[in-house]
């Protein structure tokens, strides 16, 4: 089930898999003029030990907004160190699109009581 913005605002959960990546997602609604969007977010799946298939901070692709006001949205891919530069969708729409590029199990808003 796709979650709604009111499910996805304050959202964070980590998962750490047995191959020793992770997904580590963080969201939520913000009023801060350094957002324009109205979202503070960072989607990231990693290894948790960086190696040459990684950016230097392990990230295999991530999506964040952390300068918004000066850069807009990113995508990072690795091993690509420049992040490509993306419209933002609406935040229930990115979120679905960063789970459908990973190759792990989603979590949602409505899972974590899921012992994964």
């Amino acid at each position: 089930m796709v979650p709604t913005v009111d499910n996805l605002d304050e959202y964070e959960r980590s998962h750490v898999y047995d191959d020793g990546t992770l997904v580590r997602i963080s969201i939520r609604r913000t009023q801060d003029d350094a957002y324009p969007s109205g979202w503070r977010y960072t989607l990231h799946y990693g290894k948790l030990t960086p190696d040459p298939e990684t950016l230097d901070d392990g990230t295999i692709r991530r999506y964040d907004n952390a300068h918004e006001d000066t850069k807009g949205h990113e995508r990072h891919v690795a091993p690509d160190p420049e992040p490509e530069y993306i419209d933002f969708p609406g935040m229930e729409k990115l979120y679905e699109q960063f789970w459908n590029e990973i190759p792990k199990q989603r979590f949602t808003p409505s899972s974590d009581n899921d012992t994964r």
